[in-house]
C-alpha cells in the first residue's frame, strides 16, 4: 500500500516511514498539509496518517478533501496529547481512526494487513470481508439484512428510511459491498449539509466557464460514482427544482453538467436515505411523488434502537472491543447495573448515541468492568425511561403519602406531620377518617 505520512516532526515521520517500509509498504512523507495535498494529486495514496499537532481546523479540511477526492482514501489521525474531544471531532469529520503516538509496529502491521487477508483495509477505509458488520440479534433487523443481501446484486434503487443514528449508511455500504459493484467507488453525499447553490454542481458537475470561478471541468458525484454506488443521504432535503433533474438522471442514466453542451452517460447505482416523515413531505409538496416512486423500488425501514432493545448488549460488546483497540484499553464488559441503565434509556440518538456513551466510558474507565459511574450522558438527552405511574385518585395518593411518611419515621406522628407540611391535628383527623372508612 502507498501510505502518506504527514507530520511536522520530521524525526517522527521518518521513523514511521521506516517502519512502513520494513512492513513492505511504500511510504510518502510530507511535513505540511499543503505538501500532502500535492502528493495526493501525484501519487493517489491508499491511506494517510496525519499528525494533529494542534491544527484541528486544517486537519478537518484535509479529512473532508480526502473523502471528496477522485480516489477517496482513509485517513488516520495521530496525536501526542490525547483528548477525547479531539477524537470525537476527527471521527465525526471522517477519520478512520484516532491514534496516540508513538505508533507501535504491531498496530501498523495489524491495520495494514496483506491483500490476501480478508480483513485488509479497503479503499474506503474499512476492513474487507465483512467491512460493515450489521451487529444485531433482533429478528426485524435480520430480516432487513437478508433483504438487503438479496437486492444487492441488482441495480434497483433502494430507499432507506429511519431515524438519525439507526444505521442507514451502514446498510447502504453493506449493499454496495455485497454487490458486483463492490470494486467500484462508493460515494456518499449529505444533501442536507450542502448549500442549495452548491448542491447542483456537486451532484452533476460543471464545465469550464459555466460560472465565475469555474476554471476547469469538474465531475459531479454521479460521475465519480460511475461503476459503483452513490448514496444520497437525506435526499428529501434536495430542493424541488433539483429533484426534476435528479429524476431525469435516474430515468435516462445520464447527467447534464452545468454549462455542458451534451449529457454524459453514467452507470451508477443509487441508494437514498431519509430521517424525515416521507408521507408528510409528499403531502406538503416538498418532495416529488414521481421521484419518490422512482427511488422507492426497494424500501428498507430501519427500526429505532428503543424498538430493538435486545441489540443493546451485543452492540455494547462490539463497541467495547472496537474502542479497546482504538484507545489501548482492556475493558472486559459491563456490570449488570450498567447494562440495566442502558436498557432503560429511550435512546433518541439511537445506535450512534449508544456508541458515543460506550466510547466515553471505555476512555474514562480505570477498572476492567464498566459500572454506572462510567456512563455519562449528555444533559439534553432524556433520562432513563421509568414505568408510567399508575393512575389513581387524589384521596388514594394522599393515603399513600401519609403511609410513606409514617413508615419513614417509624410511626412518629409529629415528625411525619412536619414532613407532610400539615399539623399533627390534621394528620390525626386523617388517620381517624381512614380507619372509619376502610381501615388504615
Amino acid at each position: 500500500m502507498k501510505v502518506l505520512v504527514v507530520d511536522t516532526d520530521t524525526r517522527e515521520a521518518r521513523n514511521l516511514a521506516q517502519t512502513l517500509a520494513d512492513l513492505g509498504h511504500t511510504p510518502l512523507t510530507a511535513n505540511s498539509l499543503s505538501a500532502a495535498r500535492a502528493l495526493v494529486d501525484q501519487a493517489a495514496p491508499d491511506l494517510a496518517i496525519v499528525a494533529l499537532n494542534g491544527n484541528q481546523k486544517s486537519v478537518t479540511s484535509f479529512l473532508e478533501e480526502s473523502m471528496d477526492a477522485a480516489e477517496a482514501f482513509p485517513v488516520i489521525v495521530t496525536t501526542r496529547n490525547p483528548c477525547l474531544e479531539d477524537a470525537v471531532t476527527m471521527m465525526k469529520h471522517g477519520a478512520q481512526d484516532f491514534w496516540v503516538l508513538p505508533v507501535s509496529r504491531e498496530r501498523l502491521e495489524k491495520t495494514l494487513e496483506t491483500p490476501s487477508d480478508e480483513s485488509r483495509m479497503g479503499r474506503d477505509g474499512t476492513p474487507q470481508g465483512e467491512p460493515f458488520p450489521i451487529i444485531s440479534r433482533n429478528a426485524a433487523m435480520k430480516a432487513l439484512k437478508d433483504m438487503a443481501a438479496k437486492v444487492a446484486s441488482s441495480k434497483a434503487t433502494v430507499f432507506i428510511q429511519g431515524e438519525s443514528g439507526t444505521g442507514k449508511e451502514l446498510f447502504a455500504r453493506f449493499i454496495h459491498r455485497s454487490s458486483a459493484r463492490s470494486e467500484g467507488p462508493f460515494v456518499a453525499v449529505n444533501c442536507a449539509a450542502l448549500p442549495e447553490n452548491l448542491l447542483e454542481s456537486e451532484l452533476f458537475g460543471y464545465e469550464k466557464g459555466a460560472f465565475t470561478g469555474a476554471n476547469k471541468d469538474r465531475k459531479g458525484k454521479f460521475e465519480l460514482a460511475h461503476g459503483g454506488t452513490l448514496l444520497l443521504d437525506e435526499v428529501t432535503e434536495i430542493p424541488v427544482h433539483l429533484q426534476a433533474k435528479l429524476l431525469r438522471v435516474l430515468q435516462e442514466g445520464e447527467v447534464d453538467r452545468l454549462g455542458g453542451r451534451q449529457p454524459v452517460a453514467v452507470d451508477t447505482r443509487v441508494i437514498a436515505t431519509t430521517n424525515r416523515a416521507i408521507d408528510e413531505a409528499l403531502r406538503e409538496g416538498r418532495f416529488r411523488k414521481d421521484l419518490y416512486y422512482r427511488l422507492n423500488v426497494i424500501p428498507l425501514k430501519i427500526p429505532p434502537l428503543r424498538e430493538r432493545r435486545d441489540d443493546i448488549a451485543i452492540l455494547c460488546a462490539h463497541f467495547i472491543e472496537k474502542y479497546n483497540a482504538c484507545h489501548g484499553r482492556r475493558v472486559q464488559g459491563l456490570s449488570p447495573e450498567a447494562l440495566e441503565i442502558l436498557n432503560r434509556r429511550s435512546w433518541p440518538g439511537n445506535v450512534r448515541e449508544l456508541e458515543n456513551v460506550v466510547q466515553r466510558a471505555v476512555v474514562l474507565a480505570t477498572e476492567p468492568v464498566l459500572t454506572p459511574q462510567h456512563l455519562l450522558f449528555d444533559d439534553f438527552e432524556s433520562p432513563p425511561e421509568t414505568p408510567p405511574a399508575e393512575i389513581t385518585t387524589i384521596d388514594e395518593m394522599e393515603k399513600r403519602l401519609i403511609h410513606q411518611a409514617l413508615d419513614s419515621v417509624s410511626g412518629n406522628r409529629t415528625r411525619a406531620a412536619e414532613i407532610l407540611g400539615i399539623s399533627v391535628r390534621t394528620l390525626r383527623n386523617k388517620l381517624n377518617e381512614y380507619r372509619r372508612s376502610q381501615g388504615f
